[in-house]
């Protein structure tokens, strides 16, 4: 019962929705300094999507971690399927894509 509730969980959507909210506390205030102090263009920022897909995998990892159970590999096939619909759907920057991804990729080869 427990994996059903976790996986329920992860499909759901809540670490992508939890990674956006908490990854915008860190993404937001960086951008802002970056613009003012730099001559950057605002699609050079679009890679800070990082700290999104970053904070989406510790949560799903702390919502196995909750349950006491050993995440698979569809855990992070999950949350790229959700970031990818987005992304598609609502027609977003690909870098913003390529940054939640590499956020994904590297918050599951070390918080998992």
């Amino acid at each position: 019962m427990k994996t059903i509730l976790a996986y329920a969980l992860i499909v759901v959507g809540v670490p992508c929705l939890i990674g956006m909210w908490v990854g915008s506390i860190v993404v937001i205030p960086v951008s802002r300094l970056l613009l003012k102090s730099l001559e950057i263009r605002p699609t050079h920022l679009l890679f800070l999507e990082f700290f999104n897909g970053l904070v989406a995998s510790a949560v799903g990892a702390i919502i196995f971690l909750i349950f006491g159970l050993t995440p698979g590999l569809a855990f992070p096939i999950i949350i790229v399927a959700w970031v990818t619909f987005y992304f598609v759907t609502y027609h977003q920057p690909f870098q913003s894509w390529v940054g939640w991804l590499a956020g994904i990729v590297v918050g599951w080869f070390t918080l998992v």
